[in-house]
């Protein structure tokens, strides 16, 4: 039996895997289930919760001693959280344009955020990546909703862990619980705030990552590695990187001999392929000798067939032993953003279980004097947006 799969990142996923059907199963008289799909009394797709009063004290303390200052945040919070609906909105319609003329190249750009696989445009999410980034965003988008709903005197009954399964738990989860019905006797304004809240708390701590990055990281790691190539994430299939053997990942550093130490050597070294050129990359491993075909975008112009460039840096030898900590940080960092913008903006995008979703529909409730009208309008809006991410899915999984 083959085990090469099996290594410390896999292994650590389905020891955790265990853990949490254990859990699930040892404590299920203590859970709530929401049964999203089931058979019978066997959930099939489920979210467990397990409810408890963890941080709630912490929620009232933020919210007693700054509780201007919070709100006022919060007001802010609207107006960015609108702004993010209708830019996530745009970009959805925008992929069910692209989806109706060019379907399978749209569909290339959509992903599930899943551990263990290699995100379009981003990398490989390993598993602790995922898991401590997921953790630190949920605590910060339930933290944010709770916080502002102290902040406006609406009870918070409980907060908690979960985790979504499908048959087995498969992502965890955490959430607060505020009074709903004391909420929907606040203000217009209350309410937008509190929605707004947990999105706008993830990309406010996306915009703090990218900033310690920026200032302090990076110059840091200016100083400790020294460049040595550029490598790409994707091999696109059909083209000549990967008919090649080129894999993902792979740090070039010549083009057709001359040294590209990052992204913008390699430009400038490869100048203006044309289709049927050949090109010659060398690497560690060896050189690859390329012919390109014509871009997809662009047919007169030469593509070797690879996206998502990323300049590659190795440790100084002075400092080769705390390289793996420097670098295991390093891609800590660009989860943490990325997940907390990706996953903060389409939080905000105007479906039945988002807080976007949420807030726009109470936005038709104050707007149409009609409430059937309203409903009729935001079930529409929200029918639209789920029906692009599926298609999208479906085309790129099954077409």
């Amino acid at each position: 039996m083959d085990f090469s799969w099996l290594n410390f990142d896999t292994g650590s996923a389905l020891v955790f895997l265990l853990i949490l059907c254990f859990l699930i199963l040892r404590y299920h008289k203590q859970l709530t289930f929401q049964k999203l799909i089931h058979i019978g009394k066997i959930p099939i797709l489920y979210i467990a919760l397990w409810k408890t009063r963890f941080g709630l004290r912490f929620m009232d303390r933020v919210a007693q001693k700054y509780r201007e200052a919070v709100k006022l945040l919060g007001y802010c919070f609207i107006g960015f959280g609108f702004l993010g609906i209708l830019f996530i909105s745009i970009q959805i319609l925008i992929l069910l344009f692209q989806l109706i003329i060019r379907p399978k190249v749209a569909s290339e750009g959509v992903a599930l955020v899943l551990p263990l696989t290699t995100i379009p445009g981003v990398g490989y999410l390993s598993f602790w990546h995922f898991l401590i980034s997921i953790f630190v965003l949920m605590l910060v988008h339930e933290f944010g909703h709770g916080i502002l709903a102290r902040a406006h005197d609406v009870p918070v009954k409980s907060s908690g862990l979960g985790a979504l399964g499908l048959l087995v738990p498969v992502i965890p989860m955490a959430f607060v619980e505020p009074d709903e019905k004391k909420m929907a006797k606040h203000s217009d304004i209350a309410q937008y705030s509190i929605l707004a809240a947990g999105p706008m708390a993830n990309v406010m701590l996306a915009v703090l990552v990218a900033l310690f990055s920026s200032f302090i990281f990076n110059p840091i790691g200016d100083r400790i590695t020294h460049p040595i190539g550029v490598s790409f994430l994707e091999m696109m299939p059909g083209y000549g990187a990967e008919e090649a053997g080129l894999e993902r990942g792979t740090v070039i550093t010549r083009f057709n001999g001359v040294e590209t130490t990052n992204y913008e050597s390699f430009i400038r070294a490869a100048g203006d392929p044309k289709p049927g050129d050949t090109v010659v990359l060398g690497t560690e491993k060896g050189d690859y000798s390329i012919t390109t075909k014509p871009a997809p975008d662009n047919p007169e112009r030469g593509f070797l067939g690879v996206k998502g460039a990323q300049n590659e840096r190795r440790i100084n030898e002075r400092y080769a032993s705390i390289g793996p900590s420097y670098f295991w940080t390093k891609g800590l960092l660009k989860w943490l953003y990325f997940l907390n913008i990706a996953i903060g903006l389409m939080n905000l995008l105007p479906i039945i279980i988002t807080d976007g979703g949420r807030m726009l529909k109470l936005a038709f409730e104050k707007t149409f004097r009609n409430q059937e009208k309203a409903k009729r309008a935001w079930s529409f809006l929200a029918s639209i947006f789920l029906f692009t991410l599926l298609a999208a899915f479906a085309v790129k999984f099954f077409v």
